[in-house]
């Protein structure tokens, strides 16, 4: 692109490319939070590593190469698992696609490399009776027990990420109808129904708040001791404790996502199908919630290989 300026001219401080880029994910592509956090890890490595070798002051245009792109690629595949370098080639992508687009590189090399197709692994899930042990055995005679009950109730009930539900407002929540409105990745809005077990938790927490903190529609549902939002990393820290208190060693497995899935493989388990599955955990596609079903034919297979009187003989010969 000889006599184009923007080729031609001073390079801009790589400092002032990633703060762009940022902007350009919270504006024009509604990343979450939590996603624009990751982003800027995954960013950091990636600059680190163009750094030791182009200099201070990458010249991206000039400097970046495929060579180098796929040398990043293979380190990473040496040092990482492959879902978190797939991960990390899906941030180089983005930002080079907004390089493109903003006119800093002539082309977009990072188009020729394709993701790692990453191994499936099977999220971890709970029985059903170990889910309702769980919520039952809350104890409720507190504040912050009602607070637990409520999470955890709309965590299996509603299948909610954590971050969508630490962001529920007051007049999010709809228990006349059962229901609650949920903001997912993107700010996309839906309506999640909830269970009457869900319904009474959520009740008794919200009766137990003195009236001044419900007022208004942008007050948080979940408030921790000085009547703030209470953060993501408190409820997962008071999550796990409970879990390995009453679980044991097993609740050092449990996160809130634990539940989502839980619930999500629970559903499937009962009949429901695929389509109402996406719509409930808010997926984008159906591919994401397509991997219940591999959980549903894992669990299949194993109870088959303990119940099938074929199986059950050929386990004992290889036994004797």
């Amino acid at each position: 692109m000889a006599g184009n300026s923007l080729f031609d001219g001073p390079i801009p401080d790589t400092i002032e490319l990633v703060n762009g880029f940022v902007e350009y994910l919270k504006t024009e592509k509604s990343a979450s939070h939590h996603t624009i956090i990751n982003y800027e890890i995954d960013l950091r490595q990636f600059i680190k590593f163009l750094g030791e070798r182009c200099g201070p002051k990458i010249d991206f245009d000039r400097q970046l190469t495929l060579k180098l792109l796929r040398e990043f690629l293979g380190e990473q595949m040496k040092k990482y698992e492959r879902a978190t370098v797939a991960r990390r080639l899906s941030l180089v992508k983005s930002f080079m696609k907004y390089l493109h687009q903003e006119g800093y590189v002539e082309k977009n090399l990072a188009r020729l490399i394709r993701l790692p197709r990453p191994h499936l692994k099977l999220p971890h899930t709970l029985r059903p009776e170990e889910v309702v042990r769980l919520i039952e055995q809350v104890p409720i005679e507190t504040l912050m027990g009602k607070r637990l009950k409520a999470v955890l109730e709309l965590l299996y009930s509603a299948g909610v990420r954590i971050s969508e539900l630490v962001g529920l407002n007051y007049a999010d929540i709809d228990l006349p109808h059962n229901q609650i409105r949920v903001f997912g990745k993107g700010s996309r809005e839906r309506l999640v129904p909830v269970g009457l077990h869900c319904r009474a938790a959520v009740g008794e927490y919200i009766k137990a708040i003195p009236t001044f903190q419900k007022r208004g529609k942008d007050t948080p549902l979940f408030l921790n001791r000085d009547g703030e939002r209470i953060t993501v990393r408190t409820l997962q820290r008071q999550l796990q404790a409970y879990a390995i208190e009453s679980l044991g060693p097993k609740g050092a497995l449990v996160t809130p996502h634990t539940f989502r899935h839980s619930c999500a493989t629970h559903l499937l388990s009962a009949g429901a199908g695929l389509r109402e599955i996406q719509e409930l955990l808010g997926h984008r596609t159906l591919v994401t919630t397509q991997k219940y079903t591999h959980m549903d034919i894992e669990r299949l297979k194993n109870s088959y290989r303990r119940a099938h009187p074929r199986e059950n003989r050929r386990k004992k010969e290889a036994e004797t």
